[in-house]
């Protein structure tokens, strides 16, 4: 710069792709360092500095700084700036948009400074401009493949190469690299939500997403139905990696699972063919009987919601939506409903003698059953041997077969029998294991039976609703004149009625012979 001539103003650029370089690599500092030593020797007076750190090239105004850098010259139009930047590719590694982007400038009159390389307007140089442009862009889509090539096959390794799902956290193994490992206490929450909902403890998404909201899992972010359904779409939790996007089917994780694979299967089954359910405006209000209680008139279970009264201020009711039902809209009271309920369920609770009657039952029933699964595992694994001859057969076809239609079917064929593999594999190692601690789960079923109206009126909504599952095998109907109609229990609670009067030596010498055995085991476990 000439003595006497203006000072002219710079703006300077920096950019690296991804956060770990700004954190951890000092990328930014150092560019700015270099370009403000560039602006030094030349004359120019830095008036601002703008620095991304944006992953991946496209469409220069995605990058927030370089938008804001345009925006700060247009503030400016009596201005004519130059910006400095250090490197040819942190101006655009897109030919395309690095052709864009000289466009912009020059329509803004920004004269561009490079570091390594001198700008040139004649045709000579806007060819090699475009060539080294191209060459930038080269490099970025091979890095790219290469990324690409090795996280894909670690995928097939088994082990999961993005970010960490909720549930887990990555931790550096010498054995491993970056392992998935359980994080606590999200794992057990999110445990509790899949099997749940598996066996119908939680009827919704909604009910799931209200004790993830309890149980804090998304910390201060709000919990929606959507949100549930993402977390059940993930294969993951069940301890197997897949990723159709790069063609990775679903094999056995090098991580440690959060739920057995049929509970994901159960899950996957229950979801099959709905809808999204929406968020409803009284997700927060507590209606425990909302899908349980039935109109006595057409037999279709009660909604709930609140009303507003005259004078303002909400009123919860209960009421029956059917279109056809002469009591369409007739509202009745949640605290009325509720009440009676509390009622019934007093009639209900157990003796202390049924209980621990019941419990002999239970553990002689798990015994047998533990019999049953050890001889049930030798089936499965003659199963497991017949698909894989079969899975051979299809492999030795698709290699034989030249029209594309035919090796299609073949694969399919594979596909749907390999999914059946890692199912029969998963029962396999869950038979070995044995069933679930009968002891502990009996225990824990207890705790809310011996005294179900302390739960239903002082309980989280929750269990309130586990309660109901406990004690009544099905749905009841509810009449504005009656009350409350009876309602068929549980099998639990059939053997509770059974056990009425009886002493421990009838059972002991076989005297009584309990209703449903197997499926008392099941609900206990559950």
């Amino acid at each position: 710069m000439l003595k006497g001539d203006k000072i002219q103003e710079a703006i300077i650029y920096c950019r690296v792709s991804s956060e770990r370089q700004k954190n951890e690599g000092h990328g930014l500092d150092s560019q700015e360092h270099r370009c403000r030593e560039y602006a030094t020797s030349y004359g120019y007076k830095v008036s601002a500095v703008f620095q991304d750190s944006f992953t991946g090239g496209g469409d220069f105004m995605l990058r927030p700084a370089m938008s804001g850098l345009l925006r700060y010259v247009d503030k400016y139009p009596d201005k004519k700036f130059t910006v400095i930047f250090d490197d040819l590719k942190r101006f655009a590694r897109d030919t395309e948009f690095h052709l864009k982007l000289r466009m912009t400038f020059k329509g803004k009159d920004i004269t561009p400074k490079c570091l390594n390389y001198n700008f040139d307007d004649s045709p000579e140089g806007k060819y090699v401009e475009t060539i080294l442009a191209a060459g930038a862009e080269l490099e970025k889509n091979q890095n790219k493949r290469q990324v690409v090539q090795k996280m894909k096959a670690r995928l097939e390794k088994g082990y999961w190469t993005f970010g960490p799902p909720p549930g887990y956290k990555a931790v550096k193994s010498s054995e491993h690299g970056k392992l998935l490992t359980r994080q606590e206490p999200k794992a057990s929450i999110l445990r509790e939500a899949f099997e749940g909902y598996a066996n119908d403890r939680f009827i919704t998404q909604i009910d799931v997403a209200r004790f993830l909201k309890e149980k804090n899992f998304n910390g201060n972010k709000p919990v929606y139905p959507y949100f549930v359904k993402r977390l059940f779409a993930r294969i993951i939790y069940a301890g197997y990696i897949e990723y159709p996007d790069w063609e990775v089917s679903r094999r056995k994780g090098c991580h440690e699972a959060i739920i057995s694979l049929e509970t994901f299967e159960r899950v996957q089954e229950k979801l099959s063919g709905r809808a999204l359910v929406l968020t409803r405006k009284d997700f927060n209000v507590v209606f425990p009987l909302r899908g349980f209680v039935c109109c006595s008139t057409c037999g279709e279970p009660m909604t709930a919601s609140e009303s507003t009264g005259r004078h303002g201020g909400k009123h919860p009711y209960y009421r029956c939506r059917n279109r056809t039902c002469t009591e369409r809209d007739k509202s009745i009271k949640k605290k009325e409903l509720e009440k009676e309920f509390g009622r019934v369920l007093k009639n209900t609770e157990p003796s202390k003698n049924a209980i621990s009657l019941t419990k002999v039952i239970v553990e002689d029933v798990y015994k047998k059953r533990k019999e049953s699964m050890s001889s049930g595992s030798h089936e499965v694994e003659k199963e497991l041997k017949s698909v894989d001859e079969e899975i051979n057969k299809l492999s030795e076809r698709v290699v034989k077969a030249n029209k594309e239609s035919v090796i299609e079917v073949y694969e399919n064929q594979i596909d749907k029998l390999s999914k059946k593999k890692v199912l029969l594999e998963s029962k396999s190692e869950k038979m070995k294991a044995g069933p679930v601690d009968v002891g502990t789960a009996f225990c824990e079923v207890m705790s809310y039976l011996k005294n179900p109206v302390d739960i239903w009126e002082n309980g989280t909504l929750n269990d309130k609703r586990r309660v109901l599952k406990l004690v009544f095998a099905d749905k009841f109907i509810y009449d504005r004149e009656t009350g409350v109609g009876t309602a068929k229990v549980s099998v639990l609670y059939e053997v509770f009625e059974q056990f009425r009067g009886h002493k421990l030596q009838d059972v002991e010498m076989g005297g009584i012979e309990p209703p449903c055995k197997k499926e008392l085991l099941v609900l206990v476990q559950t």
